[in-house]
């Protein structure tokens, strides 16, 4: 893979993380002040590195799957790890 596909998964791991947080994909949107489709492609990104659907969507509502729900425990755990990394650095 060249350095301009690389994909950078802690970004897509924090967008995730803001998505369950925010309840919404348009509400992590506003929050990481980007589109509704750049959070929703970050999405399937990370959902295809995975090879997993780590949340259900209707247009009314959003529900993690069990998978979805590992992922954003472990997510969560990387991010805090990278944070510490980089106070430490």
């Amino acid at each position: 893979m060249q350095r301009s596909e690389r994909i950078d998964r802690v970004e897509l791991m924090r967008t995730f993380v803001r998505i369950v947080e925010a309840g919404s994909l348009s509400a992590a949107a506003k929050q990481l002040e980007t589109t509704q489709a750049t959070v929703s492609r970050r999405l399937q990104s990370l959902e295809s590195l995975l090879g997993v659907r780590l949340i259900l969507r209707t247009t009314h509502a959003m529900k993690l799957t069990d998978d979805g729900e590992r992922c954003y425990q472990h997510a969560g755990r990387v991010i805090d790890s990278w944070l510490a990394l980089e106070d430490e650095m």
